[in-house]
């Protein structure tokens, strides 16, 4: 071996065992290490206990969030993956809400901003700080309550299209049959994104270019539930310089085939219209997919239960056809019900972000670190990565058992500044696309076994396959 490649990986050697050196002294060094830590047992040597969490996200709602917050608490830390320095998690009601609305001394990973950039534009997804206030500000108007009151005749329209669809498949398969309410639900949402944002038809799901943004889709979800779909998004946010390589697949540079949601849409937006009037690609983009999903299992909740089912459907016959913004939003029952399905089945089962500076989070109640130390606050060092998770948020009994008001608890839209920005949207078409389908169909669960797991969204899987299988007939 010749000597100058003895020489590098001997170098190579020493800067690894330097920089692991280094991680453990500021471990040391951190408060952040007399937390309880997640059983080291489940810690991949690699992967932390990353890996963990990933693999058990086939079911969010006992997933390993939810169990190591049982057993240690709304406060500890995990082992990150690549010899990082220990990860932060906390369903602290106050810890969250202290992070969240410091947005801008919290903030996403700035290793996935060239990625957000790429796929997404630099629109409030990619901006920091006060950049992205200013697109919030340019945003708002298109999510007001007076513009969301204005769509919900569109809403109403592309929702009933949809009933159309779906009694038209029962009536030939002799008006009762299991139905794949996925891609039904998911072409719904995009029609009312194309029809109130952009004016285009997407032909409930039976168009060309609903079908493209269909196959993209479901060919990203299919990739997210793969290993491979598990280590990409570590290793980019380890050595962001990857996405610097050159490698076709990563250096598109935002420019696609024509047949990506954003593409199709963005080829049929009026271009006169001014930037504060325009509502955010990504918003759109997201908010097509995260609305369904929710609404997906709501629909296998009520499946189960036909007496709160059959309960929804008296109250929505109570409205006849008068159905409008106001009505809607008249239906205590229907916004109970709504209510629980996103807290149940958030769109997203956790959010990530990192200190920029030193920082004390306060608690709302008081740990008992590793050391037998009780704290009422957790100092932290800048550069301290913090996963919240809203799965677990949703579910906490300290907070859930003596709740009254459902929807201040509930962290699916996330909180402050970097809420979801279009929620009034979202919690307008989940109760009109549920107030329709309960009032025309019902539905029963098949046996099958449903799974929830996080992908870009939360998906229900049957085995390997994005669906959602459900028996349906027209309602009595």
């Amino acid at each position: 071996m010749p000597a100058s490649l003895l020489s590098n990986l001997s170098l190579a050697f020493l800067i690894s065992v330097a920089v692991i050196a280094y991680h453990c002294v500021e471990r040391r060094n951190r408060a952040v290490s007399k937390l309880q830590c997640a059983p080291l047992e489940q810690a991949h040597w690699l992967w932390g206990h990353e890996y963990a969490i990933w693999s058990s996200e086939a079911n969010v709602k006992h997933s390993q969030h939810s169990r190591w917050a049982t057993i240690l608490g709304p406060l500890y830390r995990i082992k990150a993956p690549l010899f990082g320095n220990d990860v932060v998690v906390t369903s602290d009601n106050t810890a969250a809400q202290h992070i969240l609305q410091h947005c801008y001394r919290y903030v996403k990973a700035p290793e996935f901003r060239p990625t957000a950039e790429r796929w997404l534009g630099k629109g409030v997804v990619w901006a920091e700080g006060d950049e992205h206030k200013h697109q919030r500000r340019l945003l708002a108007p298109a999510f007001t309550l007076a513009a969301v009151k204005g769509m919900t005749d569109d809403v109403i329209a592309c929702v009933e299209r949809t009933a159309i669809r779906l009694s038209k498949h029962l009536a030939s398969q002799g008006g009762d049959a299991v139905v794949n309410l996925s891609p039904f639900i998911s072409s719904c949402t995009l029609d009312i994104i194309g029809r109130i944002a952009f004016g285009h038809d997407f032909g409930v799901g039976i168009s060309e270019d609903a079908q493209n943004i269909a196959k993209s889709w479901h060919h990203d979800v299919l990739l997210a539930h793969t290993f491979a779909g598990f280590f990409a998004p570590i290793l980019l946010v380890k050595f962001p310089w990857i996405q610097k390589l050159p490698i076709a697949a990563l250096k598109t540079d935002g420019k696609s085939s024509g047949k990506d949601i954003l593409s199709i849409l963005l080829d049929n937006q009026k271009h006169n219209r001014k930037e504060s009037e325009r509502l955010s690609d990504e918003t759109l983009m997201v908010g097509h997919e995260t609305t369904s999903c929710s609404i997906i299992f709501s629909l296998y909740e009520l499946a189960g239960q036909p007496d709160v089912q059959e309960k929804l459907r008296r109250e929505i016959h109570g409205l006849g056809s008068d159905l409008n913004y106001d009505s809607i939003s008249n239906l205590s029952f229907l916004d109970a019900v709504i209510r629980e399905g996103l807290r149940l089945h958030a769109p997203s089962a956790r959010t990530d972000r990192v200190a920029l500076e030193d920082d004390v989070i306060p608690l709302s109640r008081s740990i008992v670190t590793a050391k037998g130390q009780t704290i009422t606050s957790l100092p932290i060092k800048a550069g301290q990565i913090i996963q919240i998770p809203t799965s677990v948020l949703n579910t906490d009994p300290e907070v859930w058992a003596s709740s009254r008001d459902l929807m201040s608890g509930i962290a699916s839209f996330l909180d402050g500044p970097r809420n979801c920005l279009g929620w009034r949207l979202a919690v307008l078409e989940f109760k009109v696309i549920l107030a329709l389908l309960i009032r025309d169909f019902s539905f029963e669960r098949t046996g099958a076994k449903v799974e929830e797991f996080r992908a870009a969204t939360t998906q229900a899987f049957v085995g390997d396959e994005v669906m959602m299988p459900l028996r349906v007939s027209l309602a009595q």
